[in-house]
């Protein structure tokens, strides 16, 4: 590895390849632009992005039923992070955007973030990346690409998304279910009206997108069981269409299902599964990425892994520590889950900057030891030193704990700053759910355009004064604050 070390911090020019032309890699390539290095030519930037256009997950595409779709956006889906939280931290929404926006209003941001810093001039579209392979000899990612050409990089940052490819449960049963058409991923999922001819649905998942699909189908008069983990949040009041309803443990041949507690439920129509998505990256293969589960440390293993929950080991979440390739010429970007997302995309891309400038800045033997007391921290959290279990949780944040690692990157970027996450916005993602709510209420009302009304002229204080008014009021009409709500 010193060798390496040795011969990349000697390479001033550097070539460096972006993967994905989603948030994730727009935020790349805004914070990289700005340094001195791209500006100067030292640095030249290549974004290769599959699609026709920017914006990932956020552009919307069909859901053709022999293909797993580009996206599994649907048609109602909104933030469930209040956007003064979910923006970049460089780039705000424009006033009166409502608090969670749709799909379109998101995707028309990442277009004026992209147009505002002239990303575009970086990103080829409909180009992608098909192999990356460390050549030991070069010192070099060997790249091939879809329209039949090949490319040399010193620096390969990986930001190619992770709601592509569907995870299915190990359920008995179920693979029967879904020969017989009886069995869906909610990747394939756009709007209820593709359920017309069912009245009886099983939702399984516990996550935003399980709850969103339980609205759409309860409003058009489907009775749906959403079946999810107690502890899990995001279920619906009971009522005549709606019913919470344990983990399914086998999805019999008669066409019944029996639950873990022993129940059993008859008369299910169709079962939609919003139970996640794997971690992937087509382009890597082994010795780059092994595809399996690692052991919990220590010790850590020679190789880098991806288990499809997690990949080991990183450092910061991000830098590869193994002996395939430095760990300073690739970065995984993106991969935390329970955070607000676009803000970390720049603070890593600011890290990742610090790491190419002086690859020594990062001290693999101290983030060893911080990955061993993560995995021993989770394993005593699960009561569990099984990998999986392990793994299922690695990159899974507390409440506040994407907060926390954005400040460590702050601090990594530079020992000297005392940056913190803003109070205000501290609040308002610890009362995300609850506004959310509100919000759908005004929504339903037709009253978003009132509580909008100049809101954002005065910056991030006007979005905190409604949320204040939201909880006072539990979504009720502006004027009719009951009480005051004090950060």
């Amino acid at each position: 590895m010193t060798e390496h070390l040795t011969h990349l911090e000697n390479r001033v020019d550097k070539r460096i390849c972006i993967i994905g032309g989603g948030a994730n890699g727009l935020a790349l390539l805004k914070v990289l632009s700005e340094t001195y290095q791209v500006r100067s030519g030292r640095w030249t930037l290549d974004a290769f992005e599959e699609r026709g256009d920017i914006g990932g997950v956020w552009l919307s595409a069909p859901a053709p039923r022999e293909t797993v779709p580009a996206t599994p956006l649907y048609e109602s889906l909104t933030t469930n992070i209040p956007h003064p939280v979910m923006a970049y931290g460089s780039f705000p929404f424009p006033p009166e955007t409502p608090l969670y926006p749709t799909a379109a209003i998101v995707l028309q941001y990442l277009n004026a973030y992209a147009d505002s810093f002239n990303l575009r001039r970086y990103i080829q579209l409909r180009t992608r990346l098909e192999g990356a392979w460390w050549n030991t000899e070069d010192r070099l990612w060997n790249v091939t690409l879809s329209n039949g050409k090949r490319a040399d990089y010193d620096t390969l940052l990986i930001a190619n998304g992770h709601y592509r490819t569907p995870r299915y449960p190990r359920t008995p049963g179920l693979t029967h279910w879904a020969e017989a058409g009886r069995v869906m991923h909610s990747v394939w999922y756009r709007r209820p009206d593709q359920f017309a001819n069912f009245k009886k649905l099983v939702v399984v998942g516990g996550g935003p997108s399980a709850r969103d699909l339980c609205i759409d189908l309860c409003a058009v008069g489907k009775l749906v069981l959403q079946s999810k983990r107690p502890d899990d949040g995001n279920e619906l009041p009971g009522s005549e269409t709606y019913r919470k309803v344990p983990l399914i443990a086998d999805y019999q041949a008669n066409g019944d299902i029996v639950f873990e507690d022993g129940v059993r439920e008859s008369g299910v129509e169709f079962v939609i599964l919003a139970t996640g998505y794997e971690i992937t990256f087509p382009f890597l293969s082994d010795p780059q990425l092994v595809c399996g589960l690692p052991a919990v440390p220590p010790p850590f293993p020679p190789q880098l892994h991806n288990s499809s929950y997690h990949v080991f080991p990183l450092a910061k979440h991000m830098f590869p520590i193994q002996s395939t390739f430095p760990f300073c010429s690739a970065a995984f970007t993106g991969l935390l889950v329970g955070v607000a997302p676009f803000p970390i995309f720049e603070d890593q891309a600011r890290a990742i900057v610090r790491v190419l400038e002086d690859p020594a800045t990062l001290d693999v033997p101290a983030e060893s030891v911080v990955l061993i007391e993560r995995a021993t921290r989770i394993a005593e959290t699960k009561k569990s030193d099984n990998p999986l279990a392990v793994a299922k949780a690695w990159f899974r944040c507390a409440l506040d704990e994407g907060f926390k690692y954005r400040e460590d990157l702050h601090r990594f970027v530079d020992p000297d700053d005392t940056w913190k996450i803003p109070e205000p916005l501290q609040w308002m993602w610890e009362r995300k759910t609850v506004l959310r709510c509100a919000w759908e209420g005004v929504e339903r009302r037709g009253e978003a355009e009132q509580w909008l009304r100049g809101v954002g002229v005065n910056g991030l204080e006007d979005w905190i004064e409604l949320c204040r008014r939201l909880l006072a009021t539990d979504g009720g009409n502006p004027g009719e604050s009951r009480s005051s709500s004090k950060l």
